[in-house]
C-alpha cells in the first residue's frame, strides 16, 4: 500500500483462502484501514481452496476489475516490497513485448524466526 506509484493506477488485492475467521477478521480490519487513506485496495475471499495459491491468483485475474490494469505484480504474505518497487520493475517492460515477466531479489521479514526461514 505504501507504493510509489500513481494512485489512479495502482490496485492491491489482498487475497485469502484461509478458513480461520479471526484471521480473516484481522486482513479486512488492515484492507479498511488503508482503504480509509485512500488506496484503492480490495479483499478477496475464497471458501474453495482449488489449486491452492495458483488457483488463488487464477481466481483473482479473472475479476473483471483487473483488465483495466495493464502490469501485475504479485508479493506474498510475508514479502515487504521497496516503495520504488514499482519504479526499479515496470520500466523494463515499456518498449519490450517479449518480456513476460520480471524476477526481483527480495528479503524476508521473518529471514531469523526458525531453521527453515534462514534456509
Amino acid at each position: 500500500c505504501q507504493l510509489d506509484w500513481p494512485k489512479d493506477r495502482l490496485l492491491v488485492q489482498v487475497l485469502d483462502d484461509s478458513d480461520d475467521e479471526s484471521i480473516q477478521w484481522l486482513i479486512k480490519a488492515e484492507v479498511a484501514k488503508w482503504s480509509l487513506k485512500g488506496v484503492n485496495i480490495i479483499y478477496r475471499h475464497r471458501k474453495f481452496r482449488t489449486g491452492y495459491k495458483a488457483g488463488n491468483l487464477k481466481s483473482a485475474m479473472n475479476c473483471d476489475y483487473v483488465k483495466d490494469y495493464e502490469f501485475v505484480a504479485i508479493f506474498d504474505a510475508d514479502f515487504q516490497p521497496c516503495p520504488d518497487f514499482l519504479k526499479q520493475t515496470i520500466p523494463h517492460f515499456k518498449g519490450n513485448p517479449d518480456l513476460a515477466l520480471v524476477q526481483a531479489r527480495w528479503t524476508f521479514v521473518n529471514t531469523d524466526e526458525n531453521l527453515l526461514t534462514r534456509l
